[in-house]
């Protein structure tokens, strides 16, 4: 383990796990929810569950809707205050919404001076409402009245979900799944759930997923060709371990990328967790909130959870890949050249296989058809570099006889 666990490597890993993270992984970091929209949107979902619980019953919906000509009248508190609101004369919220949309939304063509400084005086005011000092009041009251007005419509006709429009988007399959699974008598749709967090997080996670394997490929190859270029061999096979010293090293091999893979989703996991997505660990992953059908519908922390195991999984078999391909590279030259197809892989493969993970969206299962799909591509990832490592045992042992 000392072999693998090298300062030189490890000042190498966090170089290169900070350039990443600047790169693909700050952006879900600084931005999430992305948009005045989609944080009022998790503002008032976040609302929801912690006054209502998991799940939006029909009376707690009503309450909900009930709220709107609060929220209303608190944006026009904000307005009142405002002087280019009192520039205009808006007196209600109802008419910075129509000032807006005349201003902003309806304009076409060249606009004259006077209708450049309304488009203006149109988004300041769009940008106050939105802003930190009125705690984002437009996105919450628009949130508000999305969601609620989309339940009523759940409750009545399931968003048209029998429409034969809606169910051409689907196969017989899929559409018999989410009949079963989400209109029948537990009426499982009225969770909560902002459709942002599972898309976000999967697809930060899939980001994530390349970096781990990356890391693991930067921390195990140069073990093995160092070794080979110093003939150590021959001296670890003459040592107590014998010939199992390549069972040993395999070992240590797997524990350490073990390790590395945990203290990436610790430290980049934990990043996430500040946006307070814990709130929604018992909520389940289908809502009446626009999240789109899945396969299963676990909680989101159990779900999390899966998209954690199938990383591991992931990771080792890419882990063992790696060992295999440096333990047959005579220098760091050849082994560089083995490891970049591999790298490029990584990097086409892990995105689809965890975002939007186990939903009908998921790109694995668009491509194959196959429920499931992402599971069974960690496995076989695994599965490939168990393969691998067992035939360089078999090639080893057969070469002893002959040299017995």
């Amino acid at each position: 383990m000392k072999k693998i666990w090298r300062p030189g490597i490890l000042a190498v890993l966090l170089l290169f796990g900070f350039v990443f993270y600047t790169m693909y992984l700050e952006f879900y970091i600084k931005y999430f929810p992305n948009g005045p929209e989609y944080q009022g949107i998790y503002q008032v979902a976040v609302d929801w569950v912690e006054r209502f619980g998991t799940t939006l019953e029909p009376e707690e919906e009503a309450e909900a809707a009930g709220e709107i000509p609060a929220l209303e009248s608190e944006a026009l508190g904000y307005l009142s205050a405002n002087p280019v609101a009192q520039k205009y004369g808006l007196t209600s919220y109802e008419e910075y919404e129509q000032f807006y949309s005349r201003s902003v939304l309806e304009v076409e063509g060249e606009m004259s001076a006077l209708m450049q400084e309304r488009y203006a005086d149109a988004m300041l005011l769009s940008n106050y409402l939105s802003g930190e000092e009125t705690k984002n009041v437009q996105g919450r009251i628009y949130a508000t009245r999305l969601y609620t007005q989309m339940y009523e419509l759940w409750e009545q006709e399931g968003v048209n979900f029998k429409d034969k429009d809606y169910m051409e988007r689907y196969t017989p399959g899929e559409y018999a799944h989410a009949a079963d699974s989400f209109f029948g008598a537990d009426n499982a749709w009225r969770n909560i759930m902002p459709p942002e967090l599972p898309e976000a997080f999967s697809t930060y996670f899939g980001y994530l997923l390349i970096w781990i394997c990356v890391s693991c490929c930067l921390l195990l190859s140069p073990v093995p060709v160092r070794d080979r270029m110093r003939s150590m061999r021959p001296l670890q096979w003459s040592s107590r371990h014998g010939r199992n010293i390549l069972r040993t090293q395999f070992a240590a091999a797997m524990l350490s990328g073990a390790a590395l893979t945990t203290v990436n989703i610790l430290i980049f996991g934990g990043l996430f967790m500040t946006h307070g997505i814990q709130t929604f660990f018992g909520c389940r992953i289908f809502s009446f909130m626009h999240t789109g059908f899945s396969w299963i519908n676990p909680t989101f922390g159990i779900w999390c959870l899966l998209m954690v195991l199938l990383t591991y999984l992931t990771a080792m078999g890419i882990s063992a890949i790696a060992f295999f391909l440096s333990l047959h590279s005579t220098n760091y030259v050849a082994m560089l050249l083995k490891m970049i197809p591999l790298v490029i892989l990584t990097a086409m493969i892990c995105p689809p296989l965890l975002t939007r993970l186990f939903y009908y969206g998921n790109s694995l299962y668009q491509l194959t058809s196959v429920p499931g799909v992402e599971g069974i591509t960690a496995l076989l990832i695994l599965a490939a570099g168990l393969v691998l490592f067992a035939l360089t045992r078999r090639r080893q042992k057969r070469q002893e006889l002959l040299q017995g």
